[in-house]
């Protein structure tokens, strides 16, 4: 038993000994064509890696669900690369174009739960020798283990003006946010629900408003985005006549919300939600604090300058900023006051339209 009891131990204690520490990365994109990773404990850039032939832009990135990869749309969103987020070295590309018919990105693709396949919303025209022909838009799937001449494994059509998409927590789903959400079967696109956004039926308000492509959903698999409409039965002139309300999709449970908060007053670009739900912050010319309990704005601060993108540490503890400019700032979520500022790599052109997207994995050496 005293043998037993001292193998035990040992197991434990070396187990133990050999556990990774665990840290929490913040992934930003600059032009012309970097990848930058933060460690926001210590604010501090702690890898840089160029994009191979990225064209001068970066969009749209997703990291691999283990945080070991990062997926960037680049090359003027004709193309996916997948960088090392270790080393930089290019693990994995799929370039759109296929002979005479030009494909093109637009922000929206994402990685499934398992890291096995990435999903990305194009645009096809071929080019004829007078004319263009526009062919269906579609999403194409790739295999991530297909190296550095990835080919769809398979497509299917999908509707116009898809700028973000979304898996499911349970992988069983695929979310494409256009006119209206679409909720598809992702091995061959059948629309199983419409969740309505364009095509709500609120009485006495006018189509809504919608500009988004920032996935911010890595804390809580909740998306949100502002939502902007006029109500029809008051006069023009009314403040109350212009509401801001939140969109909330729950990725996990398919819950669908749209809330008024406010009469319009600012432009929010884009939000976050809370990991505890209590809150959303939006972030623009100013960050916003809005009570989801109550639906109503429960804080407002003025910025440095403006921010795209905003998302959250996993405590709920620091509101990250960033996007337009060459910084990320760090927030108090409580009261809004400014704590952090980190400034990237020299000859960082700008953010521009890139998102803020959190990973927790092995501290990086």
């Amino acid at each position: 038993m005293r043998r037993i009891v001292i193998v035990l131990t040992a197991v434990f204690l070396f187990s133990s000994g050999v556990q990774a520490d665990t840290t929490e990365y913040l992934i930003t994109g600059t032009k012309p064509g970097y990848i930058h990773i933060l460690d926001m404990a210590q604010q501090k850039v702690v890898r840089s890696h160029a994009v191979p032939n990225a064209g001068r832009t970066v969009f749209s990135f997703t990291p691999s669900p283990d945080g070991k990869v990062v997926y960037v749309m680049t090359n003027r969103m004709k193309s996916i690369v997948g960088l090392d987020i270790d080393t930089g070295e290019q693990v994995f590309r799929a370039d759109f174009v296929e002979g005479d018919i030009r494909r093109q990105g637009f922000f929206a693709f994402d990685v499934s739960r398992d890291g096995k396949e990435l999903y990305v919303y194009q645009l096809s025209t071929q080019i004829m020798l007078s004319e263009y022909k526009q062919l269906p838009t579609r999403i194409a799937v790739y295999d991530t283990s297909s190296g550095l001449e990835a080919q769809p494994i398979r497509s299917f059509d999908v509707p116009r003006r898809i700028h973000m998409l979304m898996k499911s927590k349970n992988d069983k789903w695929l979310y494409a946010l256009g006119f209206d959400i679409y909720k598809m079967n992702p091995e061959n696109g059948e629309i199983v629900e419409t969740l309505p956004l364009r095509n709500w039926t609120l009485e006495n308000r006018s189509l809504p408003d919608v500009l988004d492509f920032w996935p911010l959903w890595d804390q809580t698999d909740i998306f949100s985005t502002p939502v902007y409409s006029v109500k029809t039965d008051k006069a023009v002139d009314d403040p109350a006549a212009y509401k801001t309300g939140l969109m909330t999709l729950d990725l996990d449970s398919g819950k669908y919300e749209i809330n008024d908060f406010e009469n319009t007053s600012v432009l929010i670009f884009s939000t976050v939600v809370s990991p505890a739900g209590k809150y959303a912050f939006g972030t623009y010319t100013q960050l916003s604090k809005i009570d989801l309990k109550t639906n109503t704005l429960a804080a407002r601060v003025d910025q440095d300058h403006t921010y795209y993108a905003v998302n959250i540490s996993g405590d709920g503890g620091q509101v990250y900023v960033g996007g337009a400019a060459c910084d990320v700032a760090t927030y108090d979520p409580e009261n809004l006051k400014k704590i952090g500022q980190i400034f990237l790599p020299k000859g960082c052109g700008d953010q521009s339209t890139a998102s803020l997207r959190m990973i927790q994995r092995e501290t990086l050496k």
